[in-house]
């Protein structure tokens, strides 16, 4: 182990960069930019500093910068200009509604935007408890995606499904595939079930993930997917980017006012009448 003599320049530097550890410098550069992008001192449409001005910001040669801007520009947070400089791009909002399951590629298109879905891993893995109860078994299937939109991850998901009634899907079929969709290709049609929606703190996988920062809260949505008949199909945790929004249809719930008269006696009518016809519909089946 080395030790600094006194007074000597630590290894952060003023300008962030550590030159004896870590990763390469285009890297670090890359991750203080995106920071600043994320934390706002950088906002959408605002130009960056020009290549020559980042050289000198941090001591590096041209070829070191651009791969840190190239980095940038693969995560969908800036756009290069041919003759202009780079601008930090505006970062896509998804919107999902809280009470429709499913349907995210068509509520994202009614928006006018696109989701891409990439398979990280489709494995046979036995679930935890409280899904166990949800979908009555341990053979499952577990799958992790990613959902892309305008190539920024804003979605990371984690679904278990069992196999008896999957035995078939693969990293292929589900790549860009809707599970829901490849579901009902299957004879199970999907009719929705519980949902819950909590912030939680992103842990370093996840901030690695959807390009978040560690410990910035994520929205958490875990549920469970039944069909018609209440047989389980899924159950997942979907974690979503900051920039997502829920929206809500909400109602007012008010009280019942007071029923006249002339309305109950309208209902005792309309009861009798049916009790009639049902006894006729009786009498001839016999």
């Amino acid at each position: 182990m080395s030790v600094q003599p006194a007074g000597a320049e630590p290894r952060e530097r003023a300008n962030g960069l550590n030159r004896e550890e870590g990763p390469p410098l285009h890297a670090q550069i890359r991750d203080i930019l995106h920071r600043q992008i994320l934390e706002r001192p950088l906002l959408p449409g605002s130009p960056l500093p020009t290549e020559e001005e980042l050289q000198k910001q941090f001591g590096v040669s041209r070829s070191v910068v651009r791969q840190a801007l190239s980095g940038l520009s693969d995560l969908g947070l800036i756009r290069r200009q041919r003759g202009r400089g780079s601008v930090v791009a505006a970062t896509p909002v998804l919107r999902r509604h809280i009470q429709r399951a499913g349907g995210l590629d068509e509520q994202a298109a009614a928006h006018g935007q696109r989701l891409r879905t990439h398979v990280i891993a489709v494995e046979h893995e036995a679930p935890p408890e409280s899904a166990v109860e949800a979908l009555n078994t341990t053979n499952t299937w577990k799958i992790e995606r990613i959902r892309y939109l305008e190539e920024v991850p804003v979605a990371f998901m984690r679904t278990w499904v069992p196999r008896d009634l999957f035995p078939h899907f693969t990293k292929e079929r589900l790549e860009n595939a809707s599970l829901l969709g490849l579901m009902r290709e299957h004879g199970y049609h999907p009719a929705g079930g519980p949902r819950q929606v909590q912030a939680v703190a992103a842990d370093p996988d996840l901030a690695q993930i959807l390009n978040s920062n560690i410990r910035e809260p994520l929205l958490l949505l875990q549920g469970v997917t039944r069909d018609a008949l209440g047989h389980g199909l899924e159950w997942f945790n979907v974690w979503h980017s900051p920039n997502t929004v829920f929206d809500v249809d909400a109602q007012v719930t008010s009280q019942p006012g007071r029923v006249s008269q002339e309305h109950i006696l309208r209902l005792r009518n309309l009861t009798q009448q049916l009790e009639s016809e049902l006894a006729d519909l009786e009498r001839g089946a016999r």
